[in-house]
């Protein structure tokens, strides 16, 4: 099987009913998706010099809890079967997670809800520097994790929901690290590459950062999103750089699709199969392969049990 740890799938507008055409394509690719609502998307928009997304306002009071409402509710409603628990998880299945804690709005009792509905996976931040700390493409503001996002990753850990740094800053990273009491996530990023075109892309992570997601037992997702021109070889070479880096215990595939990725033809499942061909073809043996195609991620999952 081939867990995809961050999609936005069947979404290509990122609003609107799911595309149930794009989400019939992964039962057939032995794929199950990880699917993520964006609490900040009403305050997005992309640049179209550097196809970027930037923050344009700042939300209203309960704007963000309302965008995370109907996006969940877009999948519910698409009658994709909704892996609650990791006994769950199977091809043709998704897991609900969201993008960014903007719609907490300093109430921690809506992560219980979000659990209730079965959410399992929480971004902290996105494009938006919000009340639990700093992000990776905007001046720091909070200097790191704040005391109300050690709150918040306490209280995921608590419910079941597992805890995904992607976006955050390093020293937000860093504050996570010692608030967690479970394997944490990074679910779709890139080693920085010195020297290398589009390597210094300000999403992508320092083997420290690294480092610190792997040693609390969690997993960083490689990413194709901003691969404009290398592609699906190009996040099948950043997931042996990580492996490189921390372990192959501790990568697995985060495409973010269809962002970026339908441009190198990733718009849906299709051609997901092709991830574990590339990785044995790449030197990983059927254990290794497995592990960084699903198992690291279902570990991480285990390890969430409240």
């Amino acid at each position: 099987m081939i867990l995809d740890m961050h999609t936005h799938a069947g979404h290509p507008t990122r609003q609107g009913p799911v595309d149930a055409a794009v989400l019939a394509t992964m039962a057939p690719a032995g794929a199950c998706a990880v699917v993520s609502a964006i609490a900040d998307l009403p305050l997005l928009r992309r640049n179209p010099t550097t196809r970027r997304l930037e923050l344009t306002r700042e939300p209203e009071p309960g704007e963000c809890l309302a965008s995370v409402d109907a996006y969940l509710a877009d999948y519910e409603a698409a009658g994709v079967p909704i892996a609650r628990t990791p006994e769950a998880v199977r091809p043709g299945a998704v897991v609900l997670a969201v993008e960014g804690c903007d719609f907490l709005d300093g109430v921690l009792d809506r992560l219980d809800a979000l659990a209730a509905r079965g959410v399992r996976s929480v971004q902290l931040t996105h494009y938006r520097v919000n009340e639990t700390g700093d992000i990776q493409t905007a001046p720091p503001v909070h200097g790191g994790l704040t005391v109300f996002g050690a709150a918040s990753v306490r209280r995921m850990n608590q419910v079941g929901i597992m805890v995904d740094v992607a976006h955050c800053s390093e020293a937000t990273v860093r504050g996570v690290v010692a608030a967690t009491d479970r394997p944490i996530l990074c679910t779709h990023s890139n080693l920085l590459e010195p020297g290398h075109k589009d390597g210094a892309h300000p999403r992508y992570i320092s083997r420290e950062y690294a480092r610190m997601v792997a040693e609390t037992g969690g997993v960083i997702g490689g990413w194709i999103a901003v691969l404009h021109e290398e592609g699906l070889p190009g996040m099948i070479r950043h997931v042996f750089r990580l492996i490189d880096a921390v372990g192959v215990d501790h990568v697995g595939i985060g495409t973010d699709l269809p962002s970026g990725a339908q441009w190198h033809g990733m718009a849906d499942f299709t051609r997901h199969p092709e991830i574990p061909e590339r990785l044995r073809e790449g030197g990983l043996s059927a254990e290794e392969t497995d592990k960084v195609c699903s198992g690291n991620w279902l570990r991480v999952f285990r390890a969430a049990r409240p």
